[in-house]
This record gives C-alpha cells, structure tokens and sequence, in this order.
C-alpha cells in the first residue's frame, strides 16, 4: 500500500491561519486544542531583505511514532498506509503521547478526556477526498498525497519545507 504524506511549502504560506479554522471546524475542536498551528518565524534579515516565514506545524506520522509507544492503552495505531490515529474509545486521556512525541503535536481534548492530533482527515482520505486544509488554502501551499508525487509536485513548485 501506497504512503501518504501531508507537506507545505513555507515560501508560499501568507499566514492567514485558515488551515488552523478549517481543522478546528473539521474536528469540532473546543477553544484551546488545535491539530494544526501556524507559527510566524520573523521578521528577520536574510542577506539584504526582511523576512517572516510562517510554518503550520501539524502531525508527522512518525515512522517510528513516538506516541504509539508512550501510549499504554494501544489507543493510537499506524493504518497501512502511515497514518497515525488515535481510537478515541480506547483513550484514556493520560497524556503519555504528548510528553512522547518530539514536535509536542498531540492535543489534549478536555471536554472528551481524549487526546487527538492531525490524522491528515483521515475519514475524509477514506472518502477519496483530500484533507480539509489542503482544500481550503488560498496559497496552494499544503500538499498531500502518495509521498513520491508530493515531493515532486513541490519540487516543481520550487517549494521547501522545514
């Protein structure tokens, strides 16, 4: 089976954070959690020019997934196809995959006692639909598909990740 990948071009992200509103919708996400956020790096000088980069932090889906681990109800898996997921009947809200997880992306959902993170829309995915944020970018700068044809989609874009 094929492996998905979810990945942005910073050069061409404006910031606007509709990606961040968009998942919250998605998710019916309480005020606080977000499974997606944009972070300004900038300004700052870069050989003679100002610049503000802005970066939305999202799920990596580790292949080695740190939280997977950490978690002691084997609440969060791995689907065939590198999405990592987390079985909310199965979550206890101990938070153990936060701490595990080296980009701190996994969000505690207190309103629910469970903790979720960016699972690239994954019923959407199954749906043979792309990820909310994708759709919704003005920029055109989020880029999910088969990790093969997302790097070379970027690569001709002459996009750069983090």
């Amino acid at each position: 089976m094929n492996k998905y990948i979810l990945s942005v071009d910073i050069k061409s992200c404006v910031g606007c954070q509709a990606c961040e509103v968009v998942c919250k919708q998605e998710f019916n996400l309480p005020v606080g959690p977000k499974f997606i956020s944009v972070k300004k790096d900038g300004p700052k000088k870069v050989g003679d020019k100002i610049r503000t980069d802005y970066i939305p932090i999202f799920c990596d889906h580790c292949e080695e997934a740190e939280c997977i681990k950490a978690c002691p109800e084997n609440a969060i898996i791995k689907r065939p196809d590198g999405i990592v997921i987390v079985i909310k009947e199965r979550c206890t809200g101990c938070k153990l995959c936060i701490s595990a997880c080296p980009t701190g992306v996994p969000q505690y959902i207190p309103n629910e006692n469970v903790v979720g993170f960016c699972n690239y829309c994954a019923d959407r995915i199954d749906e043979g639909l792309e990820p909310a944020c994708v759709i919704v970018c003005p920029s055109k700068c989020i880029y999910f598909g088969e990790v093969d044809d997302v790097e070379k989609r970027m690569k001709e874009h002459g996009g750069y990740t983090t």
